[in-house]
């Protein structure tokens, strides 16, 4: 196991102010992706759409901001590979899935997509996240494990990459 040294405080919060900003900006293409292929792939589901697609936008916007607050706090880290965590977090979100940031960012942008009624924007959140989650799936075993070793491995044993599993679900 390596030991990283962290980033000051300072660096650390503009770390995680820059990871939001890119979420909104991130969104903020998914509208424009919208407002550039205009009724290709428009959907009309009513008040239905619109519902589901904010709860799943809000509660993916809560669940990336919870995975964010405990990295930052229980592993004193960011999202951010220059500023990775020190401490292995299996607490709170990460108790189900390794993954819960992804997980609240897929929420997130699927949601934009069904909130606007967007097939595109539903389609170009399909490929970007399949893409982004092979990249992940590839690369966590091998960089965590160099990170923590043996608990990496019994945590990733025990706990599902993406889709939670939450028996006994407790927040600590």
């Amino acid at each position: 196991m390596t030991t990283a040294r962290q980033p000051s405080e300072r660096v650390r919060r503009g770390i995680v102010a820059l990871f939001y900003l890119g979420l909104l900006f991130m969104a903020g293409i998914a509208l424009g992706v919208d407002w550039l292929c205009g009724d290709w792939g428009r959907f009309r589901l009513g008040a239905l759409s619109a519902a589901i697609g904010t709860t799943l936008t809000v509660g993916g916007l809560a669940l990336v901001s919870w995975s964010v607050h405990i990295q930052y706090t229980l592993g004193q880290g960011t999202p951010a590979p220059v500023a990775a965590t020190l401490r292995l977090v299996t607490t709170g979100p990460y108790r189900c899935t390794r993954n819960p940031m992804t997980l609240g960012a897929l929420a997130l942008y699927l949601g934009i997509g069904l909130a606007v009624g967007s097939g595109s924007v539903l389609a170009l959140t399909a490929i970007v996240f399949s893409l982004l989650l092979a990249h992940i799936h590839r690369h966590e075993t091998r960089e965590l494990t160099g990170r923590f070793g043996s608990d990496y491995l019994a945590y990733k044993a025990s706990t599902p990459f993406l889709i939670p599993r939450c028996r006994g679900w407790v927040v600590r």
